[in-house]
């Protein structure tokens, strides 16, 4: 797996497997970096990654590149969790290091591709560009507070330095916590599968009355051909084949929502999933359906 997929992604320390040339100093750095920046100590994750990414081999642009976005993220996350601003001490450092580490990326990427004379920028570069506008605009902020502030003479708050960083434990399986039942969803669950069996009763019921009216109504013309079309006994048969009919469409549309809808709700209960949702028939006097209720 590259370096970047993995540090996109995840927030514990993997290998540099794509990376034959990094040094075990490199690779150290590194992962003692990923675990202070998962501990919370982003100053020393920073300080670990800027150890990488200075130890990087220039010919490894997209391990080195990817190392230098955590490193930018480790500074910027060791800006916002402060620190004392006591003379040339300031938290702002961070930023101030970032921005250096960006800008000087930019210019010898910038310099690079004009000297091939490639037109169009990578998207390592736009990035960059991008996370040193985000950078910057953090500095502006700072420096309202703070107007005598410099970069080039800033220093990191000394309060925030870690002498022991954070050596890595034993991974232990975390205690699976009791799978609660969520009440609502089985209630409304149960309701709506017991809902569709019924509708799907109306359905058989109303297909078997269907066939018997068409049945009946065939026996009835082939003993009496020349019974006109208006008679009562055979519009009367005619009657109970439509409302069979109707029946077994209601039910069928009905049944197959109630049933779909009903069981999800009940897996999804019983998995103790929290969820605000309710499904209710909807009953009109031209036909009929479901409602979907969602609450956020």
């Amino acid at each position: 797996m590259a370096l970047a997929i993995a540090l996109g992604v995840t927030s514990t320390p993997r290998p540099l497997h794509a990376a034959p040339a990094i040094s075990a100093e490199v690779q150290e750095h590194y992962d003692r970096g990923a675990r202070e920046r998962d501990a919370g100590n982003f100053a020393v994750a920073a300080s670990e990654f800027a150890a990488a990414y200075a130890g990087m081999p220039a010919s490894q642009k997209e391990l080195r590149v990817s190392v230098l976005f955590d490193l930018v993220d480790a500074q910027r996350q060791a800006y916002g969790a402060g620190g004392r601003i006591h003379e040339r001490e300031h938290p702002a450092a961070h930023l101030c290091a970032a921005n250096e580490a960006l800008t000087e990326f930019i210019d010898a990427a910038e310099k690079t591709r004009k000297g091939k004379g490639k037109g169009k920028r990578s998207g390592d570069v736009i990035r960059a560009t991008e996370l040193r506008s985000e950078v910057r605009s953090q500095l502006d902020a700072a420096r309202e507070g703070k107007p005598d502030f410099d970069c080039a003479t800033a220093e990191l708050p000394k309060e925030g330095a870690v002498e022991n960083p954070t050596e890595p434990t034993p991974a232990s399986k975390p205690a699976r916590a009791p799978r609660k039942i969520d009440k609502p969803l089985v209630i409304t669950g149960a309701a709506l599968t017991g809902f569709g069996l019924i509708m799907v009763g109306l359905m058989a019921g109303g297909l078997v009355r269907g066939k018997r009216a068409e049945d009946a109504g065939e026996v009835f013309v082939d003993m009496m051909p020349t019974t006109p079309r208006n008679d009562e006994d055979l519009q009367a048969i005619d009657h109970r084949g439509k409302v069979g009919n109707r029946m077994a469409i209601a039910g069928g549309v009905l049944g197959a929502l109630a049933l779909g809808s009903g069981v999800a709700l009940l897996v999804l209960g019983l998995r103790g999933r929290p969820s605000r949702v309710a499904v209710v028939p909807a009953m009109g006097p031209r036909g009929g359906g479901l409602t979907l209720r969602w609450q956020f």
